[in-house]
């Protein structure tokens, strides 16, 4: 059996050449490390959020530290259950998530057995490769049971979407070959040995694109758990700026030939009154000199995006700039900060919360529940929350029953009052629904286009509805437990 050995000890450049020679496992080989996941997981229903949707994946992960490997978030994501296997051995071990970020689509798996580590060697961070640095990406991808590899060079290093949080972080495209089950294995650096970053989501369109999250956003997940808990990444969208490029543009806001930034567009009151402005031109961040394409290069030229000096920070710190401001230049700080959205973000590991009444099943909105139900809301569900418990409601799904003839279809809306009261979250509509004991409830629903629609039912037959929907539907609970 073909073994690729890494050579880590100082001999860095003999990777590439003694990648297919024949040997057997060996207790010291390098490659011990890259572990196979094979998880099972239980995700909620958005629809039926009382249900789970069983399924199982496999993944790859690495280690890093005793008992401790890194993997992708998509790999364990609602995981009931994780089983590990070494690649030089047949025992089975069982793994537990201990860290998820689901903004950088990494996790940290635990296994506790002490036995895992025998014959283990954890694999070194690495620096962020450059362009086309020779690559060898090594996991468990679909169609086969043990370890594969397959080599490339970097094509591209540059922000990317994240497609299992839509977060915009710094992505690396390679062209070896990262297929289903590769996510969450290493990729290595052919000179060094060492973790040149970690394989996550390939493309369909085009040939031979895949891309690996690289060293900075791992060391910021592996910095960011350090204190036991998950804060994640800043938002890209707190403040959006105009590139220079023009040389009218540069004209009316009196840059001097010499200069070079961006003009800030908008600034999301999340930042601060004491942060940048409005019509600020940011002329450095982080000590780094923007272009005026919004652009910052690394003291080894490499190029970066302007967001690039905020998503490496840890939330809550701060990023010192130069902006030019009325004729003169201004220093000031751009906090690294995540939104207090109303809405709820995506719900990977966590239950949804909802409340069945007649036919009618209410729940939080979050992004799941946008994205499954493809609805549009009039008001603003991205915004800040404007109060501490502040979170919209949904009519998320119809029972076809006589109980609420007429109103069938109205599925998709935004609840925004119950009997003229503002509804606050689903734990308030809860309490306004079940104070009206008698009469007509009246919902005021807002459908996208339709704003402001009634919606009147009779608090009795309400009542008679729901229990006869629960029972028809198999529906143990009128409620999520939170709510009980």
């Amino acid at each position: 059996m073909k073994k690729m050995y890494l050579a880590v000890m100082g001999l860095g450049g003999a990777l590439a050449a003694a990648h297919a020679q024949e040997a057997p496992a060996e207790e010291n080989d390098p490659l011990n490390a890259v572990v196979k996941l094979e998880v099972s997981t239980a995700k909620p229903d958005i629809c039926c959020p009382w249900a789970n949707r069983t399924g199982a994946a496999i993944g790859s992960g690495v280690v890093i530290a005793p008992g401790r490997i890194l993997t992708c978030a998509h790999c364990v994501a609602d995981a009931c259950y994780i089983r590990v296997r070494k690649h030089n051995e047949d025992t089975l071990y069982h793994g537990a998530v201990e860290f998820i970020d689901n903004d950088a689509d990494l996790a940290l798996v635990n296994v506790e057995d002490s036995a895992f580590m025998n014959g283990v060697m954890p694999m070194e961070i690495g620096d962020t490769p450059r362009v086309q640095d020779d690559v060898l990406a090594v996991g468990y991808p679909v169609g086969g049971e043990d370890i594969s590899y397959t080599r490339g060079i970097v094509s591209r290093i540059e922000d990317m979407d994240y497609a299992h949080s839509q977060a915009r972080l710094l992505g690396i495209q390679v062209d070896a070959a990262i297929n289903p089950g590769n996510s969450g294995g290493p990729v290595l650096d052919l000179r060094s040995g060492k973790i040149a970053g970690i394989a996550f989501q390939g493309k369909d369109k085009g040939e031979a694109l895949g891309y690996i999250i690289p060293p900075e956003i791992i060391i910021h997940f592996l910095k960011d758990v350090q204190d036991g808990k998950v804060d994640g990444f800043a938002d890209a969208f707190l403040f959006s700026v105009g590139y220079m490029e023009s040389p009218a543009k540069r004209r009316y806001y009196k840059m001097d030939s010499g200069r070079t930034g961006v003009v800030v567009q908008d600034v999301d009151p999340a930042l601060g009154k004491d942060s940048i402005r409005t019509d600020d031109i940011i002329l450095e961040i982080d000590g780094y000199k923007v272009s005026n394409n919004g652009r910052i290069r690394l003291a080894g030229g490499e190029p970066r995006s302007l967001n690039y000096s905020i998503y490496t920070r840890q939330l809550g710190e701060k990023v010192p700039v130069k902006v030019y401001r009325d004729g003169a230049i201004v220093e000031t700080e751009i906090p690294v900060a995540k939104k207090d959205l109303r809405m709820r973000r995506w719900m990977y590991d966590a239950k949804p919360d909802y409340f069945v009444y007649g036919g009618f099943v209410f729940t939080t909105v979050s992004l799941d529940y946008l994205f499954a139900s493809q609805a549009v809301f009039h008001d603003k569900v991205f915004d800040d929350k404007t109060f501490a418990d502040d979170e919209p409601v949904a009519l998320s799904f119809c029972f076809a029953d006589a109980g609420i003839e007429g109103y069938l279809g109205m599925d998709g809306s935004l609840v925004r009052s119950v009997n003229g009261a503002k509804v606050r979250n689903l734990r308030h509509l809860v309490e306004l629904v079940e104070a009206c004991k008698d009469g007509f409830v009246c919902l005021g629903l807002d459908r996208g286009e339709e704003w402001d629609v009634k919606v009147i039912v009779d608090a009795k037959v309400m009542r008679e509805t729901t229990a006869r929907v629960m029972k028809r539907n198999l529906i143990p609970f009128d409620r999520s437990e939170d709510l009980r």
